[in-house]
């Protein structure tokens, strides 16, 4: 720190005075005043100069103790000491000064000899504004600057008071002294600053360094306490303003409060919901996939599993006519909309796995957001196993279970489509029918399970006899129909003769009483069911038509001997349905 208490030494006074030293350099007498930037460049030459300038700091503001003002010009600025110069100036007048330009612990000082104040009116120095940066502080060496800063530190030595100011910018590093020494002419007092108050300090730059080899100290030294200005909080602030704030400042706390409250109360229940979905989704039988632009977004394991990939994340990126034939994508890619209300309609294709099986599925799709993109969500389920029962389940109900011919059912479903092919075709369709005489007699004197093979037997003969082409099923009880695509009159005697030889031909001593009926289909031009009737009815009733095949003996009827034409025995509760 920069210690203004000027204590001059004897001995240097009287090396300054002493002849010798005169003799070796004698004082150069100045013709004319040079400027202050100039006779900066006489530092320690020993040259007396001259200087005119305006004061910035009066007599006594600076040091009480001796006289010690600063002058400034268009150059620049200097301090002007003296210890036995005893003049009055006061800020703002026009001096010259005489005297030895020398470096006071790193300050560039006038020791002035003479010193005189030219008649005038005073006129102030304007301050310069000087930022905190150390690179620019020579330029304002011994100038009247004015700095703003905060407050980043103070302390008390033993020649005076301090403080350290810092640029407000948050990123600037650099920093400025505010130096009041203990014999500072007006009592500047810096306690009453606090950490990081913001300061506006005007006062004169200078600087200090102790030992040359030290680093420099950049100071300002204000005039007076009114250099010092701390920005104040504005006093007498009416109490309504007061409490109007305080309420205000409630108010909006306790808004807060409640707002972040309630935020995270959502922010809770949005992540519960959005737990539970991903433990829905994760769970799910079904597949679920998101896609947009063609390309899956998201997937669930589900899905992974029916795609036959290793993980959903696998599926992530990746086209979905990768999986998909480009007339079903097409119908997932624009969905039917379902009315308000409804559910969406389904819709039934094959996907195509990854390892290139083809799976029938069953598809609900639906337009969405996803991520703020357009997409589309389609669930769907595998019903490979579903559509196998139901084509089993459609056969058991068209098929009967104790011969393997067509029910009733079957036969008038398939009767009716080729009734409408001969139209077309403009074929005449015969039809058939068959029954077996004295079945009652043998279930009564053999059992149930010789009459079912007694069934048996003529349904294999007449699948035997009959073409691939033919429909022949088991009309109920003892009674089968077939349906031949073409045929005539005498399509019952001829497919009586080759029955009677089918029968023959099995290896069994056991025979049946077979009659045989024909009607014609396509003169009766009307419903299959209605033809049939009528045409059974026909066939009973015109005797010509009924042709006895072959009667078994009344007695010793080879069935007691327990030999049957059937492969397996007949399943228990059929009893010749």
């Amino acid at each position: 720190m920069l210690v203004s208490l000027r204590i001059a030494s004897i001995a240097a006074l009287i090396s300054l005075a002493s002849p010798a030293t005169a003799q070796t350099r004698p004082a150069a007498e100045p013709k004319h005043a040079v400027s202050i930037l100039e006779a900066r460049g006489h530092r320690e030459t020993g040259d007396t100069v001259i200087i005119t300038g305006r004061a910035t700091a009066s007599t006594g503001a600076l040091q009480s103790t001796v006289f010690d003002i600063a002058v400034q010009d268009s150059t620049g600025g200097m301090r002007i000491f003296s210890r036995s110069i005893d003049a009055n100036v006061l800020e703002g007048d026009s001096v010259v000064a005489t005297g030895i330009v020398k470096s006071y612990r790193g300050n560039i000082e006038l020791f002035a000899s003479g010193l005189r104040i030219i008649e005038g009116v005073p006129r102030l120095v304007i301050p310069a504004e000087l930022p905190i940066d150390q690179t620019l502080f020579l330029h304002f060496d011994g100038r009247l600057v004015r700095a703003r800063g905060r407050v980043a530190g103070y302390g008390i030595s033993e020649g005076g008071q301090w403080l350290r100011l810092r640029d407000m910018r948050p990123d600037a590093s650099g920093t400025l002294t505010v130096w009041v020494p203990g014999n500072h002419g007006t009592p500047v007092d810096l306690s009453r600053v606090r950490y990081e108050d913001s300061v506006v300090v005007t006062g004169i730059m200078t600087r200090y360094q102790d030992n040359p080899d030290d680093p420099v100290v950049w100071q300002v030294v204000p005039r007076t306490r009114h250099d010092v200005h701390v920005p104040e909080v504005p006093k007498g602030i009416p109490a309504w303003m007061l409490w109007t704030g305080l309420f205000a400042a409630l108010v909006t706390a306790s808004a807060l409060a409640v707002g972040r409250w309630a935020a995270g109360r959502q922010l809770r229940a949005l992540r519960e919901t959005e737990v539970r979905y991903r433990q829905l989704l994760e769970l799910s039988p079904d597949a679920v996939l998101v896609f947009a632009d063609g390309l899956i977004c998201f997937a669930n394991p589900a899905a992974a599993i029916l795609l036959g990939v290793e993980s959903e994340n696998a599926l992530s990126g990746k086209h979905i006519a990768d999986f998909v034939e480009p007339e079903f994508r097409a119908k997932l890619e624009h969905p039917p909309i379902a009315p308000r209300g409804k559910t969406a309609p389904r819709l039934r294709g094959d996907v195509r796995s990854a390892t290139g099986r083809l799976v029938d599925v069953e598809v609900t799709a639906s337009p969405c957001q996803y991520v703020g993109r357009p997409a589309i969500v389609i669930l769907a389920r595998d019903i490979t196993q579903q559509l196998r029962f139901e084509r089993d389940l459609h056969a058991l109900a068209l098929v009967d279970e104790l011969t393997g011919l067509g029910n009733r059912r079957g036969f008038m479903l398939f009767a009716e489509q080729e009734r409408i092919r001969a139209r077309r075709d403009k074929r005449v369709p015969v039809v058939v029918f068959a029954d077996i005489d004295g079945l009652k007699a043998i279930n009564d004197t053999f059992g149930h399970a010789a009459g079912d093979a007694a069934i048996r037997l003529v349904s294999h003969a007449l699948k035997t006899v009959l073409r691939e082409s033919d429909i022949v099923a088991r009309w109920g009880g003892d009674e089968f129909v077939a349906l031949i695509g073409e045929g005539g009159e005498n399509a019952a005697e001829q497919i009586g003769q080759r029955l009677t030889g089918a029968i023959a031909a099995v290896d069994t001593t056991a025979r049946q009483t077979s009659a045989f009926e024909v009607a014609d289909l396509w003169a009766a031009r009307r419903p299959a069911l209605q033809a049939l009737a009528e045409g059974r009815h026909a066939a009973q009733r015109s005797k010509p038509h009924r042709q006895r095949l072959y009667r078994p003996p009344a007695l010793g009827y080879p069935w007691s001997h327990g030999r049957v034409a059937c492969d397996a025995p007949t399943p228990a509760g059929h009893r010749n349905r």
